[in-house]
Protein backbone atom coordinates (compact mmCIF):
# COMPACT_ATOMS: atom_id res chain seq x y z
CA UNK A 1 0.00 0.00 0.00
CA UNK A 2 1.44 3.54 -1.05
CA UNK A 3 0.89 6.78 0.12
CA UNK A 4 -1.48 8.10 -2.03
CA UNK A 5 -3.75 4.88 -0.88
CA UNK A 6 -2.90 5.63 2.73
CA UNK A 7 -4.04 9.09 2.13
CA UNK A 8 -7.73 7.34 0.61
CA UNK A 9 -8.18 5.93 3.73
CA UNK A 10 -11.19 6.40 6.01
CA UNK A 11 -11.17 7.91 9.14
CA UNK A 12 -12.61 5.87 11.03
CA UNK A 13 -11.95 6.53 15.12
CA UNK A 14 -9.99 9.79 16.65
CA UNK A 15 -9.80 12.00 13.46
CA UNK A 16 -13.38 12.06 13.33
CA UNK A 17 -13.89 13.25 16.48
CA UNK A 18 -12.15 17.09 16.61
CA UNK A 19 -12.06 17.63 20.41
CA UNK A 20 -10.30 14.74 21.50
CA UNK A 21 -7.89 14.61 18.39
CA UNK A 22 -7.36 18.04 19.54
CA UNK A 23 -6.56 17.11 23.19
CA UNK A 24 -4.36 14.20 22.06
CA UNK A 25 -1.98 16.97 19.54
CA UNK A 26 -1.58 19.25 22.59
CA UNK A 27 -0.80 16.25 24.76
CA UNK A 28 1.78 15.13 22.26
CA UNK A 29 2.97 18.48 21.87
CA UNK A 30 3.87 19.05 25.32
CA UNK A 31 5.38 15.84 25.66
CA UNK A 32 7.84 17.38 22.66
CA UNK A 33 8.28 20.60 24.56
CA UNK A 34 8.99 18.31 27.80
CA UNK A 35 11.55 16.15 25.77
CA UNK A 36 13.53 18.64 24.40
CA UNK A 37 13.96 20.61 27.32
CA UNK A 38 15.46 17.06 29.23
CA UNK A 39 17.85 17.03 26.18
CA UNK A 40 18.82 20.84 26.98
CA UNK A 41 19.72 20.05 30.48
CA UNK A 42 21.87 16.62 29.63
CA UNK A 43 23.63 19.08 26.97
CA UNK A 44 24.24 21.68 29.94
CA UNK A 45 24.97 19.24 32.40
CA UNK A 46 27.79 17.56 29.90
CA UNK A 47 29.03 20.64 28.71
CA UNK A 48 28.98 22.04 32.83
CA UNK A 49 31.33 18.85 33.28
CA UNK A 50 33.52 18.44 30.54
CA UNK A 51 34.28 22.38 30.45
CA UNK A 52 38.04 23.29 30.87
CA UNK A 53 38.99 24.17 34.38
CA UNK A 54 42.59 25.28 33.83
CA UNK A 55 43.43 21.82 36.62
CA UNK A 56 43.46 18.48 35.71
CA UNK A 57 41.59 17.36 38.95
CA UNK A 58 41.88 13.76 38.49
CA UNK A 59 45.25 14.12 39.88
CA UNK A 60 44.56 16.08 42.73
CA UNK A 61 43.97 15.43 46.51
CA UNK A 62 42.89 17.85 49.14
CA UNK A 63 42.88 16.94 52.48
CA UNK A 64 40.55 19.06 54.83
CA UNK A 65 41.96 21.39 58.19
CA UNK A 66 43.17 18.74 60.87
CA UNK A 67 41.85 21.31 63.84
CA UNK A 68 43.63 22.39 66.84
CA UNK A 69 45.21 19.84 69.11
CA UNK A 70 48.74 19.02 70.95
CA UNK A 71 51.56 21.08 69.87
CA UNK A 72 51.52 23.16 66.06
CA UNK A 73 52.33 21.57 63.45
CA UNK A 74 55.87 22.56 61.81
CA UNK A 75 54.66 23.17 58.00
CA UNK A 76 57.57 23.22 55.95
CA UNK A 77 58.38 19.74 57.45
CA UNK A 78 55.51 18.26 56.99
CA UNK A 79 55.52 19.80 53.36
CA UNK A 80 58.87 18.11 52.70
CA UNK A 81 57.67 15.06 54.51
CA UNK A 82 54.67 14.48 51.93
CA UNK A 83 56.91 15.64 48.93
CA UNK A 84 59.15 12.71 50.33
CA UNK A 85 56.24 10.16 49.66
CA UNK A 86 56.47 7.82 46.30
CA UNK A 87 53.41 9.25 44.07
CA UNK A 88 53.48 12.53 45.21
CA UNK A 89 54.48 15.07 42.56
CA UNK A 90 53.89 19.04 44.45
CA UNK A 91 52.48 19.73 47.79
CA UNK A 92 51.47 22.82 49.44
CA UNK A 93 49.59 24.41 51.89
CA UNK A 94 46.74 27.06 51.50
CA UNK A 95 43.58 28.73 52.78
CA UNK A 96 41.45 27.67 50.48
CA UNK A 97 41.47 24.93 47.40
CA UNK A 98 38.64 25.07 44.25
CA UNK A 99 35.36 23.05 44.77
CA UNK A 100 35.31 23.53 48.70
CA UNK A 101 32.73 25.48 50.79
CA UNK A 102 35.73 27.74 52.83
CA UNK A 103 36.10 30.87 50.63
CA UNK A 104 38.31 33.62 50.91
CA UNK A 105 36.46 36.33 48.70
CA UNK A 106 37.93 40.44 48.78
CA UNK A 107 37.04 43.67 47.07
CA UNK A 108 39.33 44.76 44.12
CA UNK A 109 39.72 47.94 41.69
CA UNK A 110 38.05 51.16 42.66
CA UNK A 111 35.32 52.11 44.66
CA UNK A 112 31.79 51.02 42.63
CA UNK A 113 28.57 50.88 43.91
CA UNK A 114 27.22 48.00 45.62
CA UNK A 115 26.35 45.38 43.57
CA UNK A 116 28.49 46.02 40.44
CA UNK A 117 32.29 46.01 42.63
CA UNK A 118 34.88 43.17 41.70
CA UNK A 119 34.89 40.88 44.08
CA UNK A 120 38.13 37.89 43.64
CA UNK A 121 38.72 34.67 45.39
CA UNK A 122 41.96 35.46 47.04
CA UNK A 123 44.06 32.14 47.23
CA UNK A 124 47.65 32.10 49.55
CA UNK A 125 49.68 29.81 48.87
CA UNK A 126 53.04 30.83 46.86
CA UNK A 127 54.42 29.76 44.50
CA UNK A 128 54.53 25.59 45.37
CA UNK A 129 50.66 26.02 45.36
CA UNK A 130 50.49 27.28 42.01
CA UNK A 131 53.28 24.35 41.31
CA UNK A 132 50.41 22.19 42.86
CA UNK A 133 47.46 23.34 41.09
CA UNK A 134 49.41 23.21 37.85
CA UNK A 135 48.32 26.68 36.71
CA UNK A 136 48.96 27.44 33.07
CA UNK A 137 50.32 30.69 32.82
CA UNK A 138 48.79 33.27 29.67
CA UNK A 139 51.32 36.11 30.26
CA UNK A 140 53.64 37.45 32.53
CA UNK A 141 55.82 34.98 34.96
CA UNK A 142 55.00 32.89 38.21
CA UNK A 143 55.69 33.54 41.48
CA UNK A 144 59.33 32.71 42.80
CA UNK A 145 60.18 30.88 46.27
CA UNK A 146 61.80 34.29 47.02
CA UNK A 147 58.67 36.00 47.14
CA UNK A 148 56.97 34.21 49.84
CA UNK A 149 56.07 35.10 53.35
CA UNK A 150 54.46 33.56 55.91
CA UNK A 151 50.84 35.18 56.33
CA UNK A 152 50.55 36.93 59.42
CA UNK A 153 47.46 38.46 59.46
CA UNK A 154 48.57 40.65 63.06
CA UNK A 155 52.04 41.68 61.33
CA UNK A 156 51.64 45.23 60.05
CA UNK A 157 53.42 45.32 56.12
CA UNK A 158 52.71 48.47 53.62
CA UNK A 159 55.34 46.19 51.51
CA UNK A 160 53.94 45.81 47.69
CA UNK A 161 52.81 42.18 47.10
CA UNK A 162 53.21 40.30 43.51
CA UNK A 163 50.20 38.28 42.24
CA UNK A 164 49.03 36.25 39.78
CA UNK A 165 45.04 36.86 38.62
CA UNK A 166 43.22 34.76 36.44
CA UNK A 167 42.24 35.93 33.00
CA UNK A 168 38.92 36.44 33.91
CA UNK A 169 39.89 39.27 36.77
CA UNK A 170 42.05 40.50 34.23
CA UNK A 171 39.61 41.32 31.65
CA UNK A 172 37.28 43.19 34.05
CA UNK A 173 40.26 45.48 36.12
CA UNK A 174 41.99 45.93 32.46
CA UNK A 175 39.51 46.03 29.94
CA UNK A 176 41.41 45.96 26.27
CA UNK A 177 45.25 46.03 27.71
CA UNK A 178 47.80 43.95 29.28
CA UNK A 179 47.26 43.99 33.21
CA UNK A 180 50.91 42.68 33.84
CA UNK A 181 52.75 45.01 35.76
CA UNK A 182 49.48 46.97 37.02
CA UNK A 183 48.44 47.58 40.73
CA UNK A 184 45.24 46.41 42.35
CA UNK A 185 43.75 48.12 44.68
CA UNK A 186 41.18 47.12 47.41
CA UNK A 187 43.22 44.53 49.50
CA UNK A 188 45.00 45.89 52.60
CA UNK A 189 48.36 45.70 51.10
CA UNK A 190 49.21 46.76 47.96
CA UNK A 191 49.51 44.42 44.88
CA UNK A 192 51.14 43.92 41.59
CA UNK A 193 50.64 41.40 38.61
CA UNK A 194 52.87 39.83 37.95
CA UNK A 195 51.22 37.02 35.99
CA UNK A 196 48.08 35.81 34.32
CA UNK A 197 46.81 32.44 34.27
CA UNK A 198 43.94 31.28 32.07
CA UNK A 199 41.87 29.82 34.52
CA UNK A 200 41.92 29.18 37.89
CA UNK A 201 38.21 27.46 39.80
CA UNK A 202 36.62 29.26 42.16
CA UNK A 203 36.01 27.37 46.24
CA UNK A 204 31.95 26.63 45.96
CA UNK A 205 31.71 29.32 48.69
CA UNK A 206 32.84 32.24 46.46
CA UNK A 207 30.12 31.13 43.75
CA UNK A 208 27.48 34.04 43.89
CA UNK A 209 29.94 36.20 45.81
CA UNK A 210 32.84 36.32 43.57
CA UNK A 211 32.58 37.83 40.27
CA UNK A 212 32.93 34.59 37.58
CA UNK A 213 36.15 33.00 37.37
CA UNK A 214 37.34 36.38 39.01
CA UNK A 215 40.70 34.60 41.27
CA UNK A 216 43.69 36.07 42.40
CA UNK A 217 46.83 33.71 44.21
CA UNK A 218 49.55 35.82 46.46
CA UNK A 219 52.81 34.62 48.02
CA UNK A 220 51.26 34.41 51.20
CA UNK A 221 51.83 30.81 52.92
CA UNK A 222 49.95 29.77 56.06
CA UNK A 223 51.65 28.64 58.60
CA UNK A 224 48.93 26.53 60.52
CA UNK A 225 47.30 23.42 59.50
CA UNK A 226 45.21 23.30 61.75
CA UNK A 227 42.34 25.50 59.45
CA UNK A 228 44.50 25.26 55.93
CA UNK A 229 44.33 23.08 53.36
CA UNK A 230 46.72 20.21 52.28
CA UNK A 231 47.13 20.18 48.19
CA UNK A 232 48.67 17.68 47.28
CA UNK A 233 49.15 16.83 43.42
CA UNK A 234 49.68 13.29 42.07
CA UNK A 235 49.49 10.73 39.03
CA UNK A 236 45.75 9.99 38.35
CA UNK A 237 46.43 5.89 38.17
CA UNK A 238 48.27 5.90 42.09
CA UNK A 239 45.82 8.75 43.45
CA UNK A 240 44.35 6.14 45.61
CA UNK A 241 47.71 4.37 46.86
CA UNK A 242 48.85 8.03 47.50
CA UNK A 243 45.71 8.81 49.61
CA UNK A 244 45.94 5.98 51.51
CA UNK A 245 50.19 6.71 52.26
CA UNK A 246 49.26 10.33 53.06
CA UNK A 247 47.05 9.70 55.75
CA UNK A 248 48.68 7.19 57.31
CA UNK A 249 51.65 9.61 57.56
CA UNK A 250 49.69 12.18 58.47
CA UNK A 251 48.19 10.13 61.67
CA UNK A 252 51.44 8.66 62.31
CA UNK A 253 52.95 12.31 62.66
CA UNK A 254 49.92 13.46 64.28
CA UNK A 255 48.12 11.50 66.33
CA UNK A 256 46.54 13.81 68.77
CA UNK A 257 44.51 15.53 65.49
CA UNK A 258 41.47 14.16 63.72
CA UNK A 259 42.96 13.37 60.12
CA UNK A 260 40.22 12.97 57.49
CA UNK A 261 40.97 10.87 54.42
CA UNK A 262 42.29 13.12 51.70
CA UNK A 263 39.59 14.20 49.09
CA UNK A 264 39.54 13.84 45.18
CA UNK A 265 38.91 17.06 43.92
CA UNK A 266 37.13 15.77 40.77
CA UNK A 267 34.61 14.58 43.02
CA UNK A 268 34.52 17.65 44.70
CA UNK A 269 33.96 19.61 41.24
CA UNK A 270 30.13 17.51 41.29
CA UNK A 271 28.97 19.41 44.07
CA UNK A 272 29.46 22.71 42.33
CA UNK A 273 27.03 20.63 39.36
CA UNK A 274 24.59 19.66 41.56
CA UNK A 275 22.43 21.95 40.44
CA UNK A 276 22.69 20.82 37.01
CA UNK A 277 22.42 17.25 37.50
CA UNK A 278 19.18 18.11 39.69
CA UNK A 279 17.44 19.59 37.02
CA UNK A 280 18.36 17.09 34.13
CA UNK A 281 16.78 14.62 36.58
CA UNK A 282 13.57 16.46 37.13
CA UNK A 283 13.40 17.17 33.51
CA UNK A 284 14.02 13.44 32.45
CA UNK A 285 11.51 12.30 35.32
CA UNK A 286 8.60 14.43 34.12
CA UNK A 287 9.57 13.87 30.46
CA UNK A 288 9.10 10.05 30.90
CA UNK A 289 5.96 10.61 33.58
CA UNK A 290 4.58 12.77 30.65
CA UNK A 291 5.18 10.17 27.64
CA UNK A 292 3.97 7.51 29.85
CA UNK A 293 0.85 9.29 30.13
CA UNK A 294 0.63 10.44 26.47
CA UNK A 295 0.69 6.69 25.07
CA UNK A 296 -1.59 5.57 27.68
CA UNK A 297 -4.37 8.01 26.50
CA UNK A 298 -3.88 7.30 22.87
CA UNK A 299 -3.81 3.37 23.18
CA UNK A 300 -7.07 4.26 25.69
CA UNK A 301 -8.79 6.37 23.51
CA UNK A 302 -8.00 4.23 20.37
CA UNK A 303 -9.36 1.34 22.13
CA UNK A 304 -12.77 3.26 23.02
CA UNK A 305 -13.14 4.51 19.86
CA UNK A 306 -12.81 1.18 18.67
CA UNK A 307 -15.94 0.44 20.95
CA UNK A 308 -17.94 3.18 20.37
CA UNK A 309 -17.55 2.66 16.15
CA UNK A 310 -17.43 -1.12 16.27
CA UNK A 311 -20.67 -0.81 13.58
CA UNK A 312 -18.86 1.63 11.40
CA UNK A 313 -15.90 -0.78 11.38
CA UNK A 314 -17.83 -3.75 10.53
CA UNK A 315 -19.78 -1.87 7.52
CA UNK A 316 -16.01 -1.13 6.28
CA UNK A 317 -15.42 -4.91 6.20
CA UNK A 318 -18.84 -5.33 5.10
CA UNK A 319 -18.66 -3.65 2.09
CA UNK A 320 -14.79 -5.48 1.13
CA UNK A 321 -12.57 -3.14 3.43
CA UNK A 322 -9.87 -6.41 4.48
CA UNK A 323 -7.99 -6.56 8.33
CA UNK A 324 -5.13 -4.84 6.85
CA UNK A 325 -6.77 -1.71 5.63
CA UNK A 326 -8.25 -1.33 8.87
CA UNK A 327 -5.18 -2.09 11.08
CA UNK A 328 -3.49 0.32 8.72
CA UNK A 329 -6.47 3.06 8.88
CA UNK A 330 -5.90 2.99 13.00
CA UNK A 331 -2.16 3.21 12.65
CA UNK A 332 -2.81 6.14 10.13
CA UNK A 333 -4.90 8.43 12.06
CA UNK A 334 -2.32 8.02 15.46
CA UNK A 335 0.68 8.80 12.60
CA UNK A 336 -1.42 11.92 11.62
CA UNK A 337 -1.97 13.01 15.39
CA UNK A 338 1.40 12.30 16.81
CA UNK A 339 2.84 14.51 13.63
CA UNK A 340 0.99 17.07 13.81
CA UNK A 341 1.51 17.27 17.85
CA UNK A 342 5.45 17.21 16.91
CA UNK A 343 5.10 20.15 14.49
CA UNK A 344 3.63 22.10 16.84
CA UNK A 345 5.79 21.58 19.77
CA UNK A 346 8.71 22.04 17.33
CA UNK A 347 7.08 25.31 16.79
CA UNK A 348 6.87 26.60 20.22
CA UNK A 349 10.39 25.60 21.27
CA UNK A 350 11.44 27.73 18.70
CA UNK A 351 9.66 30.50 19.79
CA UNK A 352 9.29 29.79 22.83
CA UNK A 353 12.19 28.54 25.08
CA UNK A 354 14.64 31.55 24.32
CA UNK A 355 12.67 33.93 25.95
CA UNK A 356 12.32 32.20 29.16
CA UNK A 357 14.46 32.61 32.09
CA UNK A 358 17.39 30.25 32.73
CA UNK A 359 17.31 26.91 33.45
CA UNK A 360 14.19 26.73 30.90
CA UNK A 361 15.73 28.77 28.45
CA UNK A 362 16.49 26.34 25.57
CA UNK A 363 19.25 26.74 22.73
CA UNK A 364 17.79 25.45 19.13
CA UNK A 365 18.32 21.57 18.40
CA UNK A 366 20.26 20.48 15.56
CA UNK A 367 17.89 18.79 12.61
CA UNK A 368 19.85 15.32 13.46
CA UNK A 369 17.91 16.00 17.02
CA UNK A 370 14.65 16.78 16.30
CA UNK A 371 14.72 13.95 13.37
CA UNK A 372 16.20 11.68 16.30
CA UNK A 373 13.33 12.71 18.59
CA UNK A 374 10.27 12.91 16.14
CA UNK A 375 11.28 9.27 14.77
CA UNK A 376 11.25 8.33 18.40
CA UNK A 377 8.09 10.10 19.48
CA UNK A 378 6.21 7.84 15.87
CA UNK A 379 7.64 5.23 16.91
CA UNK A 380 5.98 4.91 20.63
CA UNK A 381 3.25 6.35 19.27
CA UNK A 382 2.86 3.14 16.75
CA UNK A 383 3.44 1.15 19.55
CA UNK A 384 0.45 2.42 21.18
CA UNK A 385 -2.03 1.92 18.59
CA UNK A 386 -1.33 -2.08 18.24
CA UNK A 387 -3.83 -2.92 20.43
CA UNK A 388 -6.50 -0.63 19.05
CA UNK A 389 -5.48 -1.66 15.58
CA UNK A 390 -5.44 -5.19 16.61
CA UNK A 391 -9.49 -4.55 18.30
CA UNK A 392 -10.34 -2.87 15.14
CA UNK A 393 -9.04 -5.58 12.64
CA UNK A 394 -11.03 -8.47 14.60
CA UNK A 395 -14.63 -6.81 14.15
CA UNK A 396 -16.59 -9.12 12.60
CA UNK A 397 -18.00 -7.82 8.95
CA UNK A 398 -21.29 -9.64 9.49
CA UNK A 399 -21.77 -8.10 12.89
CA UNK A 400 -23.47 -4.61 10.45
CA UNK A 401 -25.77 -7.21 9.10
CA UNK A 402 -27.36 -8.21 11.79
CA UNK A 403 -29.41 -4.72 12.39
CA UNK A 404 -32.47 -5.21 11.06
CA UNK A 405 -31.74 -1.48 9.50
CA UNK A 406 -29.04 -2.98 7.21
CA UNK A 407 -29.70 -3.97 3.39
CA UNK A 408 -26.92 -5.13 1.54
Amino acid sequence: MNFRSLCRLPLLLLCRHRGLAALLVLEVAIGFLLLYLAWQAQANWRRALEAPSGLDEAALLVVPPMGRAGDPVDVPALIRALRHLPGVQAAALTNQVPYDRNSWNGSVGARLPVGREHIASVYMGGPALADALGLRLGAGRGLSATEEEIMDPRARNDTELPALITQALAERLYPDQSAVGRPIMGLPRPIRVVGVVERLPLPLGSLGNASPGAAMLLPLRPDDASWAYLLIRTDPRQRDAVARRVHALLVARHPERPVAMPLRVDEMRLQTLHAENRWRWTTLACATGWWLLTLLSLGVAGHLWVQQSALRISLHRAVGATTRQIRLAVRWEHFLITLTGIGLGTLAARGLFHRLPAPWTAEPASPWWLLGAALLILAASQLAATWPARRAAGVAPERVTRRPWVRL
